[in-house]
């Protein structure tokens, strides 16, 4: 699941969108800075905590990703994401995020808030970022120690309002854990004070880039009950009482239509629903380019081959990607979004159901129907 952070809000963003992927023009990338984090967070995918000197050595230079760079706007890139490990960390992430804003992209920036210093600030007051995504991952500072084995929640919603004072568009994103679940509602009337933008999911993708395996360690993610029952929550917290009725009783109708995919082939699951490997592309801290961020194949060195090339194979590649036969005709396809990095992650191939995923919406449409007869009572 390629996360583009722009094209939810604004129409002609989701034009463009599909314009590229119709046409294979990269127009949204991601650039994973480095994997290294002043956090350790138990459900983490890409921080490493093991020989970070090696790894900051490895880490591409600001050169390098300039030149990158350069050879992505020439292809189409507009809208590009800052991520990482925590971005902020290396020492000339102002240095380049200067540079690559200069060049007219539009960035936005993953954070987990707590580097951010009035440096920082100054820089994005003078070039600002479409956007910046804070991470607030619970309301106390004992569910940061829980989670993220440090005590940052005071210092994360402190940047955040200075954000807001500064008046750059904020997200504020919270992944549900067992660790955090308890401080939903309250991160979620947090952003709603300081006018941001909120992002809630109870899905958390296995970390088969750290372990190698497919449904790994999953250090604190939830239950795939749980996880269905907290995203339900998440909807009634996020909608109007008429808006969640009406979405349950769609979630709950038996007789609804199942969306037909383009470009399927008989026998064949469907293909790449997303952007990955169509219209947007991550670029990992070590030079690796992918469909997205979350998968550990199809690949390509950019630094060998050069963007344009990597790029090229990378879209082929994605072309021969099809979902499990299982899902293209499955009721409840809308409601699971099932893509390549939910089915590679969880099961190690993409053809492959992922089941987490499905018991996940059996418990969805549970609460679904719960929270109907609750609400008639």
């Amino acid at each position: 699941m390629n996360i583009i952070p722009w094209e939810s809000e604004f129409p002609i963003s989701r034009y463009l969108s599909e314009k590229a992927g119709s046409m294979g023009v990269p127009i949204s990338g991601t650039f994973e800075l480095t994997s290294r984090c002043n956090f350790n967070c138990k459900m983490c995918y890409v921080h490493e905590q093991k020989n970070k000197e090696d790894l900051k050595a490895r880490e591409l230079s600001v050169s390098q990703w300039m030149d990158i760079a350069e050879e992505a706007k020439s292809q189409g890139l507009l809208f590009l994401l800052l991520t990482g490990g925590e971005a902020m960390i290396r020492e000339d992430f102002l240095e380049l995020y200067r540079e690559l804003s200069v060049m007219g992209f539009r960035v936005s920036i993953n954070t987990n808030g707590s580097l951010l210093s009035e440096e920082a600030l100054e820089c994005f007051r003078k070039y600002p970022p479409g956007r910046i995504n804070v991470s607030l991952y619970g309301a106390s500072e004992d569910t940061y120690e829980d989670l993220c084995e440090v005590r940052a929640m005071g210092r994360v919603k402190k940047a955040i309002h200075e954000l807001r004072q500064t008046g750059i568009p904020v997200r504020t994103t919270m992944m549900l854990t067992a660790y955090n679940c308890k401080d939903m509602e309250a991160v979620y009337q947090f952003a709603k004070e300081e006018d941001t933008m909120i992002g809630l999911s109870s899905y958390i993708f296995p970390p088969v880039r750290l372990d190698g395996q497919s449904c790994g360690s999953n250090r604190g993610r939830l239950s795939a009950g749980d996880a269905g029952r907290y995203m339900v929550q998440r909807e009634k917290l996020m909608l109007s009482a008429d808006e969640f009725n009406r979405h349950a009783r769609w979630a709950l109708d038996e007789n609804k239509p199942v969306p037909v995919a383009q470009g399927g082939e008989d026998g064949l699951g469907d293909p790449v629903l997303c952007m990955a490997g169509r219209g947007s592309f991550w670029i990992t801290w070590d030079g690796k380019l992918r469909p997205c961020g979350l998968v550990t194949e199809p690949e390509a060195d950019v630094l060998t081959d050069g963007f344009t090339a990597a790029w090229e194979k990378i879209r082929q590649m994605t072309g021969q990607i099809h979902l499990p036969i299982e899902c293209k005709t499955c009721k409840d396809k809308e409601l699971c979004r099932v893509c390549a990095a939910m089915c590679q992650s969880e099961t190690g191939k993409f053809d492959q159901r992922p089941d987490y995923v499905c018991r996940m919406v059996e418990a969805m449409k549970a609460e679904y129907a719960f929270q109907l007869t609750d609400a008639q009572l």
